[in-house]
């Protein structure tokens, strides 16, 4: 029998050894257990690669072994339009609703909560709401805001009923926000309408909120709700640890490629060598294990050496270059293409506006624009004030590598 490849490099793909996230998962198993009468939510940031996926997946398993109705679903930019989102949304508490309706016999409050969440779908052009509710009335208008806060305590009040909770586990959640200047507000209608469900100490609602997104969710919430910091345990998921927890042991990016790999091991050193070379990315020590294992493997061999990871590695490094980084190179706009390029010269993995601005002869507005661009396009963030970062791991490595700065006449 053909030995199986343990490694998964991927999208959301749950890796064969979750290293380095005891600490998030004891969290969220206390959350838990304190509803109803202590009632949290979570807000998980960090950059592309590093596992924010795979933990809210790992979230879901553990709500429903608890017997919580749980509600995954990936958001994107088309819902910042108030309509989408409430289409959406919609559908999403409709959903929690229908899963809490099997377990009821005698079906007490469901109806009610259909009709709640029918009321979110809202608005044909700017003055016709029209319900999808039972016998599909016509309603008057009203804020998206009013409407979902309704729903949701709705939906709250049914799993109250059932000593069961309902979980909203929105991955990519930066993708929306408010935008008052066009009066569309679907990410503070979501906060008020937790914010309300959990707000009565007397009758507390078992509902759970948790986003997850790049860095740039963080801002978007303060943005939409005064106090936003109130609502949320913060969570910034980073690269796992490449410090041993003990003499002998191996560190949590160590044990991501060796605790795998059981038909072949790891020369002394060498799992940690990589972890180091990748900065202990999750999804980067998955590409070399799986380059790594297969190489290996092909040769009836089954010990990955120092000598091996040295031949293999330029070719493993391109490999990433070409499949990871250089699509989200592609996908900028040619002058922001080359604002990365001049910012990636300047060493580091993030830049401050200023040390830009005296390294072109371009001007300060129109490096602006540029960087404004760069950050709805997702490929940068603020990380402080005038102080910018990539949302890539290491990208700034791969633009020095790949891509030098061009002449300013060009």
């Amino acid at each position: 029998m053909v030995p199986r490849n343990p490694y998964s490099p991927g999208v959301g793909t749950r890796p064969p050894f979750l290293a380095g996230r005891e600490g998030q998962i004891r969290l969220f198993e206390r959350i838990l257990a304190d509803y109803p009468e202590k009632r949290r939510n979570l807000r998980i940031t960090g950059l592309r690669g590093v596992g924010k996926t795979v933990l809210l997946k790992e979230y879901e398993r553990i709500a429903r072994r608890q017997d919580w109705v749980v509600v995954r679903r990936d958001l994107g930019p088309r819902l910042v339009e108030e309509v989408d989102f409430a289409t959406a949304i919609s559908e999403y508490l409709r959903e929690a609703v229908e899963a809490l309706s099997l377990k009821v016999r005698i079906k007490r409050g469901v109806s009610s909560a259909l009709n709640a969440v029918g009321q979110v779908q809202l608005q044909i052009g700017d003055e016709v709401t029209v319900s999808v509710g039972p016998g599909g009335e016509r309603r008057a208008k009203s804020a998206l805001e009013d409407r979902l806060r309704r729903a949701v305590v709705e939906v709250g009040s049914v799993a109250r009923e059932q000593g069961r909770g309902v979980a909203l586990l929105l991955d990519e959640a930066h993708s929306v926000y408010d935008r008052p200047r066009q009066r569309q507000y679907p990410l503070g209608a979501l906060l008020s309408a937790i914010v309300a469900a959990q707000d009565d100490d007397d009758r507390p609602l078992p509902v759970m909120l948790v986003l997850c997104g790049l860095q740039p969710l963080t801002a978007n919430i303060h943005a939409a709700r005064s106090n936003a910091e109130r609502l949320f345990r913060a969570g910034e998921i980073g690269n796992l640890s490449l410090t041993p927890e003990s003499q002998g042991s191996l560190s949590a990016a160590g044990q991501a490629l060796v605790r795998p790999a059981e038909t072949i091991a790891y020369a002394d050193g060498v799992a940690e060598r990589i972890a180091r070379d990748v900065s202990g990315y999750p999804y980067f020590i998955q590409w070399f294990g799986e380059a790594l294992w297969d190489a290996t493997d092909l040769d009836g061999a089954d010990l990955i050496t120092h000598e091996r990871y040295e031949r293999e590695r330029p070719a493993i490094q391109r490999s990433l270059d070409e499949e990871f980084f250089e699509p989200r190179y592609r996908d900028a706009r040619k002058g922001d293409q080359r604002t990365l390029r001049l910012a990636a010269s300047l060493g580091g993995e993030s830049f401050a506006k200023s040390d830009l601005d005296a390294a072109t002869t371009k001007s300060t507005g129109a490096l602006s624009v540029s960087l404004s661009r760069l950050i709805a396009d997702n490929l940068i963030y603020r990380d402080e004030h005038g102080v910018y970062a990539y949302t890539a791991p290491l990208f700034g490595d791969f633009l020095r590598r790949r891509h030098s700065p061009l002449p300013e006449d060009e």
